[in-house]
């Protein structure tokens, strides 16, 4: 039923589609929540030692995003487009990424003081940043309200299908 050589999000959303017959999308939720998390981790540590913690969060939930999203997009768009539809998805955070580091610059810029050589620097501590972070944590509820909508859909039309089928039995 599994695979030995799959990632923790692949052998999780195998689970949830094989056994409990849950939409693979679930996984997207977990990521998302992880997310949530490294932004309020963002949000809250003051301490730079401490700032691995969001790194680190960041990383598990791009972790079960591009481990879990391979078998998504194989599920919603079929195996034969696989590549063409994976290559565009993985630019979305290309697109995304640099839109959120322009908006974090602006933030960090209106809370900076221009030195007499031209240096930025800000003295406000987490106030330089807490307002990018709010944006990014608006993102991740986004995603995640998206996530959720996606997956009833996906009940509501397997729903269908299968009275369809006990229908033409």
């Amino acid at each position: 039923m599994f695979h030995d050589t799959n990632s923790p999000p692949g052998v999780g959303s195998d689970f949830l589609v094989k056994v409990l017959r849950a939409s693979r999308a679930w996984c997207l939720v977990i990521a998302c929540f992880v997310f949530c998390v490294a932004q309020l981790c963002a949000l809250s540590i003051e301490n730079p030692h401490l700032l691995g913690f969001v790194s680190g969060l960041s990383g598990l939930g791009y972790g079960f995003l591009f481990g879990v999203f391979p078998s998504i997009v194989a599920e919603s768009f079929g195996i034969h487009g696989l590549s063409q539809n994976w290559g565009f998805m993985t630019l979305s955070p290309v697109i995304s990424g640099n839109i959120f580091n322009l908006f974090y610059g602006v933030v960090f810029d209106s809370h900076s003081i221009v030195g007499p050589d031209g240096e930025r620097s800000c003295p406000d501590g987490l106030d330089c940043y807490r307002n990018a972070y709010f944006v990014t944590l608006a993102a991740c509820g986004v995603g995640i309200v998206v996530t959720l909508s996606t997956i009833r859909h996906q009940y509501l039309q397997r729903l269908r299908e299968e009275g369809k089928g006990a229908a033409e039995d």
